[in-house]
């Protein structure tokens, strides 16, 4: 990950060039922004377009950086991609962030908002104004979003992918997450309500007799955005519960279980409630 900067149109441009703003970069990152901050540059336009994973630390640092401009000035995020949205949207920060779909949408809301907020000549004669206060954050969140290293999310190989913490289904949705089975030998399709999962694998119940040993295709959503397909193995059964293991599961639907991980791992104090 690297961190070019530019401005365009008197508009301070941050660009992520990456894939990942994970715990490995996070703390640089944060401290490349509040030293652009310290140094002046309050209306930043921060460039995720390239950026297609951040973890539970990449959003602390993206939150902090907000925090540290403290109402002074505006942080527009520009081309978040869906998978960094969806994780936006499950901390409740989506409403806080101003976002762009491009650079020109970007320059064109900061305008807007800093036109809306600008105060009238007659009123700045009558008082002097103080910068608006950050508002609308969580502050049970905010205590959780921090950069420690301990964050850290890695690719690991399969036989430790098992390690992951496990979600149960109602931390993530509502709705019950059901799954569409084909067995990969014989054809035949079953269904199932999964409980719990993780970037390794999930368990489930299912109203068919499943054998360990078996092998699925497994088709299933999460939510409204989400839709996957992937290879399992049946690894064990026990009181009708069956233990699927992702069998070379794809980056889309690993990076997408890690970031509900992070999300739940963050919002765990008021999730309760």
């Amino acid at each position: 990950m690297k961190i070019n900067t530019e401005v365009i149109q008197k508009i301070f441009v941050v660009t992520c060039e990456g894939s990942r703003l994970d715990a490995s970069f996070a703390q640089t990152f944060f401290n490349a922004m509040q030293s652009f901050i310290q140094k002046g540059h309050m209306d930043i336009v921060l460039d995720l377009s390239s950026v297609e994973f951040v973890d539970s630390t990449g959003l602390g640092a993206i939150v902090q950086c907000l925090k540290e401009i403290d109402g002074r000035g505006l942080l527009v995020l520009c081309g978040v991609s869906e998978m960094v949205l969806s994780l936006l949207k499950m901390t409740h920060l989506d409403d806080i962030f101003i976002q762009a779909a491009d650079r020109d949408e970007a320059f064109k809301k900061l305008g807007a908002e800093k036109k809306k907020r600008s105060i009238p000549r007659e009123v700045e004669t009558e008082f002097v104004a103080t910068p608006a206060k950050v508002t609308g954050f969580d502050e049970a969140l905010l205590a959780s979003l921090t950069m420690e290293d301990a964050e850290t999310i890695e690719d690991v190989s399969d036989e430790e992918r098992r390690k992951y913490r496990r979600l149960i289904s109602k931390q993530i949705t509502n709705e019950e997450i059901i799954v569409h089975c084909t067995n990969s030998s014989t054809g035949k399709r079953s269904t199932g309500v999964v409980l719990d999962i993780s970037p390794g694998g999930l368990l489930l119940v299912s109203p068919s007799k499943l054998s360990v040993g078996d092998e699925f295709i497994l088709e299933g959503r999460i939510g409204r955005a989400f839709k996957f397909k992937e290879h399992t193995v049946i690894r064990n059964c026990r009181d009708g519960k069956y233990g699927l293991e992702f069998i070379k599961p794809s980056r889309k639907t690993t990076s997408f279980i890690q970031q509900l991980t992070g999300s739940v791992v963050l919002t765990k104090k008021w999730a309760r409630n």
